[in-house]
């Protein structure tokens, strides 16, 4: 009998130290137990969205924004339209966002580009290279709250609001077998109800997704080329008299260009592009005033206008840091390009920034020297692009000479003329 409760016993204690075992296998499954820690500083739809992408990683996720957490009420009323390319849409599909989207999604299935006062025009058609459409307008409040719904679902995912990365330093990994690795030393400070916490904690990469006034890219000694275009843009929505079938518009003017995005059946996100002499001018201008220019620039190709909402108005300046990595740390988004709008590719880029790092971090690794090396030289000649096209755009598109309309008008004559450059124009709104 003692032999039998003995046996017992043993068999017992063998179950135990299997489940042990089993428990611990269990937890070193990706999202159990996480075995390096990651900094995001920046929640804006690039930080969420590269979080995100490793929901399904054995990292540890920390992301710290400045400001409190919108309230769904907030994000509702958050009704700023942004343009996704088709290559940002596959993006937010793969990440496990665009389904959520999508019912608030306006596709864009062909674009109309002329010049004001001449008939030439270059349109092209989303199913004349078998597509279904070139990519979509979405609500920022929506995508905003579509992410951060996601991102609660994230069990190795902390969202820390109110909290900024004051200041970082490189120290030594405290590890027998990766002596030479650094890590970073972050001084996070929470400021809530007046209170304010400091707090220090060791990551092992730091990802700045803050903006075009990167707090972190200025920290770490990255110098930076502005060029103020002088120009600002005047942002709104728009409800036109006559539908437009989903159709985007970019009209060019001698007064700066338009552009004009769909959204539902018959509104357009509207991108008015004015001197930034006239700054005042459009912060203060009635709903009359900007509805007059607005059909002054593009005609009545729509109709009239029936509505329009509260305007936006910022300042157009680029921006193109030398370099977007560092020890323990990389730019992404705004923090790494700030472009002007005409070609509608900001927020397209930047999600381009984490499609191509975020394989770096899938296995729970963080990159190498060879793979920063490989990423800073693809994102800079996607940059360059982008830049190149964009400036291109506005330095032609805004010369006042009295011929220029005209060379405007040849130009795009042109492209009609050209196949391959108007399919090669076509892929670039894409995001290819």
């Amino acid at each position: 009998m003692e032999q039998t409760l003995d046996q017992n016993r043993h068999a017992q204690k063998h179950d135990q130290k299997h489940d042990q075992k089993h428990d611990q296998k269990q937890r070193k499954k990706p999202g159990q137990k996480p075995t390096k820690r990651l900094l995001i500083s920046g929640a804006g739809p690039i930080g969420l969205s590269f979080a995100l992408g490793l929901k399904d990683s054995p990292l540890s996720i920390v992301i710290v924004d400045q400001h409190p957490r919108p309230t769904i009420e907030l994000l509702n009323e958050d009704t700023r339209m942004i343009a996704l390319s088709y290559r940002s849409v596959k993006y937010l599909e793969k990440i496990d966002i665009w389904q959520a989207l999508k019912p608030y999604a306006t596709p864009i299935e062909s674009v109309h580009v002329s010049e004001k006062g001449y008939a030439t025009k270059v349109e092209l058609f989303a199913s004349e290279h078998n597509l279904q459409s070139f990519g979509a307008l979405v609500p920022l409040g929506r995508l905003r709250l579509e992410m951060l719904v996601a991102i609660d679902r994230c069990p190795n995912i902390e969202y820390r609001d109110q909290t900024t990365l004051r200041n970082y330093q490189l120290v030594e990994e405290i590890a027998p077998k990766q002596s030479n690795r650094e890590q970073a030393l972050c001084h996070l400070i929470t400021t809530k109800e007046a209170e304010k916490v400091s707090e220090e904690a060791i990551f092992d990469w730091v990802i700045a997704a803050e903006g075009m006034h990167s707090h972190l890219r200025q920290l770490s000694g990255i110098e930076s080329f502005h060029s103020d275009y002088g120009q600002v843009a005047v942002i709104a929505r728009a409800k036109f008299e006559h539908p437009h079938h989903n159709m985007a518009y970019e009209r060019f003017t001698s007064d700066g260009p338009l552009a004009l995005l769909p959204v539902g059946s018959h509104e357009m996100a509207v991108v008015l592009i004015a001197d930034s002499r006239d700054k005042e001018h459009w912060q203060k201008a009635s709903n009359l005033q900007f509805a007059n220019e607005v059909i002054f620039r593009i005609g009545y190709e729509l109709g009239d206008i029936e509505m329009v909402t509260e305007r936006h108005v910022w300042d157009l300046t680029l921006m193109v840091p030398k370099e977007v990595c560092k020890p323990c740390l990389t730019l992404i988004g705004n923090s790494a390009h700030s472009l002007h709008p005409i070609a509608g590719q900001g927020l397209n880029l930047g999600f381009r920034d984490c499609e191509l790092l975020l394989p770096f971090f899938e296995s729970g690794n963080i990159p190498t020297l060879h793979d920063l090396e490989w990423y800073q030289r693809e994102r800079r000649r996607d940059v360059v692009k982008v830049v190149g096209a964009t400036d291109f755009l506005v330095r032609s598109f805004g010369i006042d000479w009295s011929c220029a309309p005209q060379l405007r008008n040849i130009a795009l004559r042109g492209i009609n003329f050209l196949k391959p450059l108007k399919k090669r124009i076509a892929r670039f709104g894409m995001g290819y």
